[in-house]
């Protein structure tokens, strides 16, 4: 008994608009997915499947304890096998378990934000480990870095619900090196707006970016810019894409390598190095695209399948003295990235 009144109650909270099946749950709790016909004083007259075939039956009334129009989607319901007895309902996914994933595009921040509580762990490509914690309904954290600890990273965020298709995010991204020797840093503090629902947006950010002199990057003041959205293509299947406009100073090399003769030494002669650096501007535009899965037995873990994509434009020439035939330049040679990547996601 306390099954069949399960099943009318999880039925009851669906969708109706998606429902295409009547059903029937008799007093031996046998729950029946069908279409019926016509009902008596007596007994009910309905189509059913049984034995992979739909067949025109009926039962007396005694026998059943609901019945009820237009209440299964039979995407949300497992069927026993060759017919429409109902083994087990789906649950579709609540509002809860959507809110944990609309905080969040492929890497970047939603201003949707998360709930107090919500944890989540992301694996990208294996190469990077990220871990984000809902320490309150308006405050996140996010720390992150590489399997080979360059960099690592800390992103606080700020919400703000402004209605229920709008919010506001102030937030932070700071990314140093612990290595001395391969030192690194830099920062971009940003404001974003998102607009729509959970299911369905867009987020507009607009940021401050900044590094400093060190052994990868010159001091850099720079805007940055970020474009993501998401767009629902099924249930638990989702389109998304973030993409960002940036710049940073960085160090070229150039160098020449000549022979000097031994005057101590018949046919003696030695190789000088010769290495000089020189500032390069980039203008970097890239992002990621791709598709989340959220599962539908387990809705807190998701995979994510997409393309990074990441352009160099060179703001400035290469000096005419590194033209020259004797010397050979290395890093400006490198004008587009494209990288598969794959994700996986944990709610806790």
């Amino acid at each position: 008994m306390k099954k069949a009144f399960f099943i009318l109650l999880i039925l009851s909270t669906f969708n109706l608009s998606a429902q295409n099946y009547d059903l029937i749950v008799k007093t031996n709790e046998d729950s029946i997915a069908c279409r019926i016909d016509s009902i008596t004083d007596t007994r009910v007259y309905f189509e059913m499947k049984y034995n992979d075939s739909w067949i025109h039956t009926d039962i007396d009334k005694s026998a059943i304890l609901e019945y009820k129009y237009d209440a299964i989607n039979k995407k949300q319901v497992i069927f026993k096998p060759e017919t429409s007895f109902i083994i087990k309902i789906t649950e579709p996914l609540d509002f809860t378990d959507k809110k944990i994933y609309a905080g969040r595009y492929l890497f970047a921040p939603s201003a949707f934000g998360v709930d107090k509580g919500v944890n989540s762990y992301t694996n990208y490509d294996i190469f990077l480990q990220d871990i984000q914690f809902g320490l309150s309904d308006r405050f996140s954290l996010g720390v992150g870095t590489t399997i080979f600890f360059i960099p690592l990273y800390f992103m606080p965020t700020y919400t703000y619900q402004i209605n229920d298709k709008s919010a506001f995010a102030v937030g932070d991204l700071l990314m140093f090196s612990p290595y001395s020797d391969l030192s690194f840093f830099g920062n971009l503090f940003y404001g974003m707006y998102t607009r729509g629902s959970m299911d369905n947006n867009f987020s507009v950010g607009v940021g401050l970016w900044t590094t400093t002199n060190n052994s990868m990057t010159q001091k850099t003041v720079s805007p940055a810019f970020n474009i993501s959205a998401q767009l629902q293509m099924s249930e638990n299947v989702y389109f998304i894409t973030e993409n960002y406009w940036f710049q940073m100073n960085i160090e070229e090399s150039a160098h020449y390598e000549y022979q000097i003769d031994d005057p101590s030494c018949d046919g003696c002669y030695w190789i000088e190095f010769i290495e000089e650096h020189f500032n390069q501007r980039e203008t970097i535009v890239g992002g990621l695209s791709g598709f989340r899965y959220i599962g539908k037995k387990y809705t807190r873990n998701s995979w994510q399948f997409g393309l990074v994509y990441i352009f160099f434009i060179h703001d400035n020439e290469i000096p005419n003295k590194y033209k020259q035939p004797e010397w050979t330049t290395f890093d400006n040679d490198m004008n587009y990235i494209f990288l598969p990547i794959i994700s996986y996601s944990r709610k806790f």
